[in-house]
C-alpha cells in the first residue's frame, strides 16, 4: 500500500502563531521540531498498519521545511517549490492509494480557527468551487477525489474538524489542539499528543470503511475567487475565460477540476505580485 502525506504547519500542537512559521523567525527552529515529530509520528503509525510505501510533500510555505536526515528512515520526500499541484505534488503521477492531510488549518475567515488563511494568506479573502466556500483542506481533498484518491486522516484544530465534518460528513481527524481565536490555542500535552496521532493513523489505515471522498460536486467547476483588493483581480482577469463578476471577485469554469485548481494557483501567483504594503 503507498500512502501519500501531505505536510502542513499551522494546524500542529504547539503552533499559534506566524513568527513560529516563518524561516526568518526567531521560533522557526523550535517548529520544525515538532513538525518533524508530528510527521514521523504519522510514518511510525503508517509501518505498525504495514503500509510499505509512504510518500511524503512538504507543503508549507515555500516548501521546503522538513529535512530528509530527520525523518524516519524508509519515506520519500517531495521538496520545494513552484510545484505542479502545489500541496499535493505529484499525486497524479503517483497514484497512492490514500493520503492523509497533517498540521492543516481553517480556512480563511473561520471564526477562531487557529492561523486560518486559504493558500495566499494576502490575497484570497474566499474561495468558492460551486458556490461552496472552502479552504486548503476543500480544495486539495476534492482535488485528490477527482482522481480517485481517498483521505485516510486529516489532523488540525478543533475548528478545521468542524469544516472537515460539514464537507464529508465522516473523516478520521485528530486533534492537535483547542483554538480559542487566530492567534492562540490550548495545547495537547506534547508526547500525548504524539502517542495518539501514531495510534489514530494506525487505526485509520487499518479501517477502510472509514476512508472518505469529497463526492458532493461535479463537473462544470466554477470556481469563484475574491481577491484582497481589486488590482489583484485585474491581474487574474489577464487569464483566457476568467469573468470578473465584481470589483475584487472573480469567475472561472471548466469540466476538469485539475485545471481549475492550477488557474487558481495561477491567479494566487498573479495576486501575490500585486500585494502593496501601503495601499
Amino acid at each position: 500500500m503507498h500512502i501519500y502525506l501531505s505536510c502542513d504547519v499551522e494546524g500542529l500542537n504547539g503552533i499559534c502563531h506566524s513568527s513560529q512559521t516563518q524561516p526568518q523567525e526567531s521560533s522557526y527552529e523550535h517548529m520544525l521540531k515538532i513538525f518533524h515529530d508530528e510527521v514521523n509520528s504519522v510514518i511510525e503509525g503508517l509501518k505498525d498498519a504495514r503500509v510499505d510505501k509512504i510518500t511524503l510533500a512538504d507543503a508549507h510555505w515555500d516548501m521546503r521545511n522538513l529535512q530528509i536526515d530527520r525523518l524516519t528512515s524508509g519515506v520519500s520526500l517531495i521538496s520545494g517549490s513552484p510545484r505542479d499541484l502545489s500541496m499535493l505534488s505529484q499525486v497524479k503521477e503517483l497514484k497512492p492509494d490514500a493520503i492523509i492531510c497533517l498540521g492543516y488549518h481553517a480556512k480563511i475567515g473561520s471564526l477562531n480557527g487557529v492561523l486560518g488563511h486559504t493558500y495566499r494568506a494576502k490575497v484570497f479573502s474566499d474561495v468558492m468551487v460551486n458556490d461552496v466556500s472552502l479552504g486548503e483542506l476543500g480544495l486539495n481533498c476534492l482535488l485528490a477525489s477527482t482522481l480517485n484518491i481517498p483521505v485516510v486522516l486529516v489532523s488540525g484544530d478543533n475548528v478545521l474538524k468542524e469544516e472537515a465534518l460539514a464537507l464529508f460528513g465522516r473523516v478520521n481527524f485528530h486533534v492537535s489542539k483547542i483554538a480559542i481565536n487566530k492567534y492562540s490555542a490550548i495545547f495537547s500535552p506534547y508526547n500525548e499528543n504524539l502517542a495518539m496521532l501514531r495510534a489514530n493513523t494506525k487505526t485509520a489505515l487499518e479501517n477502510k470503511s472509514t476512508w472518505a471522498s469529497l463526492t458532493g460536486f461535479k463537473p462544470p467547476y466554477t470556481l469563484k475567487l475574491r481577491f484582497f483588493c481589486p488590482s489583484m483581480a485585474d491581474g487574474a482577469c489577464l487569464i483566457n475565460n476568467v469573468k470578473r463578476l465584481e470589483s475584487n471577485l472573480i469567475a472561472f469554469t471548466d469540466d476538469d477540476f485539475e485545471v481549475v485548481f492550477k488557474t487558481m494557483l495561477a491567479m494566487g501567483a498573479i495576486g501575490a505580485s500585486r500585494v502593496n504594503n501601503y495601499f
